[in-house]
């Protein structure tokens, strides 16, 4: 079993900038696990736990969905509350055609029976920190930091989340060129 997600993988330019956000917050923070440069992205379909054996048809859905390069506007930060605690990420201007392709990727993966067909509710994001305790209160936090990023989207990756020596570790099996 490997626990897998699809989403869109950024140019090391663009982490950069990710990574420049996430110490940006962390004056903002009394504590926070921050995420490594390595592993910003963008997920599309959060997958769990998947036996090898679908690997391939996970690789074959991805090549059927219909995708093209489409530019992404990133111009904000905001979290989500967990308990007592936050995760704080990079939100996205809203973007129709990326909402699209991970519908579509969800009910290509419902009509192969990859997972379920709960209501699927996407809110893109790039995380920058879990688990934060933050200093201020967070609406503070999302009016003290700009964001202004455009980017294209030229890939679609199916990756999995590992642990290599302890360190959490996305890796990337499947890339589309897009």
């Amino acid at each position: 079993m490997r626990r897998l997600f699809i989403g869109v993988g950024f140019s090391s330019e663009l982490r950069g900038y990710f990574q420049d956000a996430a110490l940006m917050v962390e004056k903002y923070c009394e504590t926070a696990k921050y995420t490594r440069r390595e592993n910003f992205h963008l997920t599309l379909k959060f997958l769990g736990m998947m036996d090898e054996s679908t690997i391939n048809t996970l690789i074959d859905v991805i090549n059927h969905i219909e995708v093209n390069q489409l530019t992404l506007y990133f111009d904000h930060i905001g979290f989500f509350k967990k308990k007592n605690r936050y995760v704080i990420y990079m939100g996205l201007h809203p973007n129709e055609a990326l909402t699209q392709i991970a519908i579509d990727l969800h009910d290509a993966l419902v009509e192969k029976g990859l997972t379920s067909a709960e209501e699927f509710i996407y809110t893109p994001h790039i995380t920058l920190c879990r688990q934060a305790k933050l200093l201020v209160p967070s609406v503070d936090l999302s009016r003290g930091i700009e964001i202004s990023k455009e980017t294209i989207v030229n890939n679609i990756t199916l990756y999995e989340s590992t642990n290599i020596d302890g360190v959490l570790t996305y890796r990337p099996i499947y890339i589309r060129e897009v």
